[in-house]
C-alpha cells in the first residue's frame, strides 16, 4: 500500500460543477453552533438519506484560516451515502475566539483542541465510527485524534498533509519583542488575510470554488478576537516530531496531495503517505487545496476509501 501511487487529472466538466457552487453561500448543510469543552463552536452537518444510523460518518478538519465552508464542494457528494459533520477550529471560522487568561488551560494547546475536536465528535456523531477527513493543519488534529483512540476512528484521509509545517520565522522573532502580542495580532491579521488567496490558487487553474473560498476566509478572519487568537496559536507553536519519525495509525489511511503544492510539498506528501503506511494520489494540476480545486476527484476518492477501507470496522483497529 505504501508504494502505490495515483497521478489523476480533473476533467472539463468541472469547470460547470465550480459555477453551480459559486452560486451558492457555501452553505452545505445544517448549521449550528454548540458547548464543546467549554467553547461555543460552530459546526455543519448534513446527514445522508439512507442512513441507518450504523455506518460512517465522516468528519471533515479544515485547515488554516478556514471553515466548514472549505467542504462545499465535497459534502454534497457524500451525503448521498453517508452523513457529513465539519466544525470549525477556533479562532477560524464562526466559532468562538476564546481570550487567553492567565491562570486558566490554553484554549488554543493541542490538549484543549482535542477535547473540543472529541466534544463536537461526540454530540454530532454518537456511538457511529468515523472518517477523519482532514486538510493541511487540520491534518495535524486528525492524525492526533487518531492516536489518542478516545473516539471510534475507522480511517483516515490527509489532503496536502502539513505535519512538519511551521510558523514564519518572523513570528517567533516578533515574539520575543516588548508588547509583541497587540504588535504581532495586528501584521499577523494583515498577512493572513493576503496569503488566504495565494494558498488556494497555488495551481496551474483557479475555479469560481477557490475565489468563493477565499473571499469567505477574508470575512471570518475579521471577526474580533481572530487577530490575538491567531498570534497566540503560532507565537506558541511547537515543532512536530520529523517526518521520518512517523508510525502507522493503525487504520487505514488515504494521502491526497497535489503537484503543483507550495505549502505541502509533493516530495513531503510522499514521505508522509510512506511512513503511515498510506494509499498515495498525487493530483495533477492541483495546489495546496484540492478539495477547493478539484471537488469531484476529492469527493469520488473519499467516497472510495470510505466504502473500501473503513465500512464495517466500526470497533475495530489494527493492532
Amino acid at each position: 500500500m505504501p508504494d502505490r501511487r495515483a497521478r489523476e487529472q480533473e476533467t472539463v466538466a468541472l469547470l460547470s460543477v465550480g459555477a453551480t457552487i459559486f452560486a451558492m453561500d457555501l452553505c452545505w448543510g445544517e448549521r449550528a453552533v454548540i458547548d464543546a469543552a467549554g467553547v461555543s463552536i460552530h459546526v455543519e452537518r448534513a446527514g445522508a438519506a439512507a442512513d441507518d444510523g450504523t455506518g460512517p460518518v465522516i468528519a471533515g478538519l479544515h485547515g488554516f484560516a478556514s471553515g466548514t465552508f472549505t467542504w462545499a464542494g465535497v459534502a454534497p457528494r457524500l451525503t448521498d451515502r453517508w452523513p457529513v459533520v465539519a466544525w470549525d477550529r477556533p479562532p477560524f471560522g464562526r466559532s468562538e475566539r476564546p481570550p487567553v487568561r492567565r491562570g486558566q488551560p490554553d484554549p488554543y494547546a493541542e490538549p484543549r483542541v482535542l477535547e473540543q475536536a472529541e466534544a463536537v465528535l461526540r454530540a454530532l456523531a454518537p456511538d457511529r465510527p468515523v472518517v477523519l477527513v482532514g486538510h493541511s493543519a487540520g491534518t495535524v488534529v486528525a492524525t492526533a485524534l487518531a492516536r489518542a483512540e478516545s473516539i471510534d476512528i475507522v480511517g483516515v484521509v490527509l489532503i496536502a498533509p502539513a505535519l512538519d509545517g511551521a510558523p514564519p520565522a518572523i513570528v517567533g522573532r516578533l515574539a520575543s519583542l516588548p508588547g509583541a502580542s497587540a504588535l504581532g495580532s495586528r501584521a499577523l491579521r494583515l498577512a493572513v488575510r493576503g496569503a488566504a488567496p495565494a494558498i488556494r490558487h497555488a495551481g496551474r487553474h483557479r475555479t469560481p470554488l477557490l475565489d468563493a473560498t477565499a473571499d469567505e476566509t477574508a470575512r471570518t478572519l475579521r471577526r474580533p478576537g481572530t487577530a490575538e487568537g491567531l498570534w497566540h496559536l503560532t507565537s506558541t507553536w511547537s515543532p512536530p516530531p520529523p517526518l521520518d519519525e512517523l508510525q502507522p495509525l493503525g487504520v487505514p489511511t488515504m494521502v491526497i496531495g497535489g503537484a503543483d503544492d507550495r505549502i505541502s510539498s509533493p516530495s513531503s506528501t510522499e514521505v508522509v503517505a510512506e511512513r503511515l503506511g498510506a494509499d498515495l494520489h498525487v493530483l495533477d494540476g492541483v495546489g495546496h487545496a484540492a478539495h477547493e480545486q478539484v471537488p469531484v476527484v476529492v469527493a469520488d476518492l473519499v467516497a472510495g476509501f470510505v466504502a473500501e477501507s473503513a465500512e464495517g470496522l466500526g470497533g475495530e483497529r489494527d493492532k
